[in-house]
């Protein structure tokens, strides 16, 4: 473990990614090892072949007027459309990029400042924050640079590349959780305990087929322990959760497995290792206030100018439809931030946009301004999230995009969010009214549905997931939406938030509700089998599990990656003068790396012991007499170090175990072409 950090942009992963394409499309590597390689970067198979997905990684959501541009150039000169797409993770997505284009949008975002690294893949994701961090008169801290600082920590760190599956993050400023850390793998809640600046943990949420909220790990954690606090529980997942079954490889099901109290003893033991190795900072990362209350129009989203905590300061909020931001919407908006002197633009969890600092004189020249780009601040009604669905998504089973323009939150102005899937990138179980796509049958026929959930909350602070309600027939269910907004605004009691009311009802009152649009009888049929705005009938076509699921990292592979964690924790061991933990960590890296090189050959044997290693070696590599020579002075210079410890021998020692994992993973780079090499000659297509 090192307290170094890490920049998002590195120019050197770009050119291994070209290289990498380059040899996949000479016929030299392996098909399914490329796909691991480019999801690390941000890069997805879309549903139309040869088509990419390409995702920026911008921590918090930020954005400056250059990045804007950088967009809007990236968009234009390789992306087969006129737009970007804002997700609800504060991410920025391109679509219909042509896979050949994918390393020249690459090194332009970079020019740009525009990271892409483990925007994907089974890594840690994109961080998300309060919309209003730095701004919200409520907040304990501006949670901006421990996000940036959270997120630079883990970037390429070999805990984090090759996860059982992705690891999301959220950071909130204060109890009001407006991060809905209730369902995150991690949820990051900034306190203060007696005085002393720090946050609270939740762990093991998240959303989805199986959607479960996470519990409290630990109700106060120093600010200066954060970073191992965050490490403890990424171990944990990478230990404890299950590779082999993906759709329970989330650590969300380890925390249900396991039950809290459990979960929380395995993560004080971890915590206890990842702090012993860590160097605390002396000052606090950023100043910490105390709070004032919060004015009645703030809101877990932003629906109007709000006054920031800087006297004189306003928060815009702007309103892009779907998430779907046009290349001269980019444009102009860039020129008006620089013309006005503004550099915080922030993207929102609900696929919106907040312009920060702008000053109240100024309030309604550039809301103007705004609208004449067609960016206008939100209206009662609009609060409507779409995932992509069946236009791009691999995943996607009903068009809910197509629906979402026929939704409205109404003159409640109540959140509705549609998935186009269970896998929930709309968020709809944590919505006022959510909906997830599916197929289901009536009398023989598929009929494309959405299931209803209703009420849900991701805070921390009092949420929970939302009701189950029944499936409605996908040309009814904007039908359903107005009905049940309207039985909301007409019999809901004074000062009752919908989440309330949906509660007091319950599940029986919904299902009855809307009876008359869940039943199909046969001679409807003819109407219900086709989506909006779709002459064919209905079909699902989602295509196998999707690659939101990420790649599986070879067993060999896996084992280098923990051997290279064990050298930067014992790095940070010898740092603090605690070289007996160094020369058990220098153990377990030169155990892991032997370990790969078997794994390799498909001996998965949990060897424990130099001696048993270098016997199974030997076994196996007798013609590579410089690996299993440098191995035996390796583990003599190590039995000689573990029983005098001398820090002046540590260096030495580290360099030849670092040698000896550099070596072992060059065998293992040799094992894989020559894998690939003869599958090809099997299926006789080695040109």
């Amino acid at each position: 473990m090192t307290d170094g950090l890490n920049p998002l942009i590195n120019l050197n992963d770009l050119d291994e990614y070209e290289q990498h394409l380059q040899s996949l499309q000479q016929g030299l590597l392996d098909p399914h090892r490329f796909v691991g390689i480019r999801l690390n970067l941000g890069i997805y198979a879309q549903r139309q072949d040869g088509m990419c997905m390409v995702r920026a990684k911008l921590p918090g959501g930020r954005l400056t007027p250059r990045q804007l541009l950088g967009f809007a150039e990236g968009a234009e000169h390789y992306s087969a459309t006129d737009s970007v797409h804002l997700t609800t993770r504060q991410d920025i997505q391109f679509h219909f990029v042509a896979l050949e284009q994918t390393p020249k949008l690459q090194h332009h975002l970079a020019a740009y400042n525009i990271a892409t690294r483990e925007a994907g893949g089974n890594t840690v994701r994109n961080i998300t924050g309060c919309a209003l961090s730095g701004a919200c008169p409520g907040e304990n801290v501006d949670i901006t640079p421990y996000v940036e600082k959270t997120s630079q920590y883990f970037v390429r760190h070999p805990l984090t590349q090759a996860l059982p599956r992705k690891f999301k993050i959220s950071f909130s400023g204060c109890a009001s959780d407006c991060a809905n850390g209730l369902v995150h793998d991690l949820g990051v809640v900034a306190t203060q305990q007696d005085g002393e600046p720090g946050f609270r943990l939740l762990a093991g949420g998240g959303l989805g087929s199986k959607p479960m909220e996470a519990i409290e790990l630990r109700r106060f954690v120093p600010e200066a322990l954060l970073i191992p606090a965050v490490e403890a529980v990424l171990a944990l997942h990478d230990k404890y959760s299950d590779r082999k079954r993906r759709m329970r490889s989330r650590i969300k099901f380890v925390v249900a497995d396991k039950g809290a109290e459990e979960f929380g003893k395995l993560f004080d033991k971890e915590f206890e290792r990842t702090t012993s190795a860590f160097s605390p900072e002396n000052a606090p990362l950023a100043e910490w206030r105390q709070p004032s209350p919060q004015p009645d129009n703030y809101a877990l989203a932003l629906r109007g100018p709000v006054e920031q905590h800087q006297e004189g300061l306003v928060v815009l909020p702007i309103h892009v439809p779907y998430g779907k931001l046009l290349l001269a919407q980019l444009r102009d908006l860039a020129d008006l931030m620089t013309r006005e002197g503004l550099t915080e633009l922030r993207a929102t969890t609900d696929q919106n946009l907040c312009l920060f600092n702008i000053p109240a004189d100024r309030l309604a020249h550039i809301t103007a301004a705004l609208e004449k780009m067609d960016l206008k601040p939100p209206k009662c009604g609009d609060w409507v999230v779409s995932c992509p669905g069946t236009s791009t998504c691999p995943m996607g089973i009903t068009a809910s995009r197509e629906i979402a323009s026929r939704l409205s939150g109404g003159v409640s102005d109540l959140a509705v969010r549609i998935n186009g899937c269970q896998n929930a990138c709309a968020n709809a179980n944590i919505s006022d009214i959510g909906l997830y796509g599916k197929g289901r049958r009536h009398h023989g026929k598929l009929v494309p549905s959405y299931t209803l959930l209703l009420g849900g909350d991701g805070s921390s602070d009092g949420g929970s997931l939302g009701i189950k309600g029944p499936d409605i027939p996908a040309v009814r269910t904007p039908m359903a939406v107005q009905l049940i907004h309207d039985r909301y605004h007409a019999d809901s009691k004074k000062d009752e938030s919908f989440r309330q009311w949906a509660r007091r009802e319950g599940k029986e009152y919904f299902d009855n509700l809307l009876s008359s649009l869940s039943t199909v009888g046969p001679m409807e049929l003819f109407f219900l089998v086709r989506e909006h705005g779709d002459s064919r009938v209905f079909k699902v076509e989602a295509q196998g599990i999707g690659e939101c699921a990420g790649t599986q990292a070879a067993p060999a592979d896996k084992l280098l990656l923990d051997a290279r964690y064990e050298s930067e924790l014992s790095t940070a061991f010898a740092a603090k003068n605690k070289y007996t933990e160094a020369a058990e960590c220098v153990d377990g890296q030169i155990l892991l790396s032997g370990r790969s090189l078997l794994a390799a050959i498909q001996d998965d044997r949990h060897l424990s012991e130099f001696n048993a290693l270098q016997l199974a070696l030997k076994e196996h590599y007798a013609a590579e007499t410089a690996l299993l020579d440098g191995l035996e002075r390796l583990c003599n210079q190590h039995r000689s170090f573990t029983d005098n410890p001398d820090e002046l021998q540590y260096p030495a020692l580290a360099e030849a175990a670092n040698a000896w994992t550099a070596l072992a993973q060059k065998c293992l780079d040799h094992i894989h072409a020559a894998a690939h090499t003869e599958e090809l000659k099997r299926s006789g297509t080695d040109g």
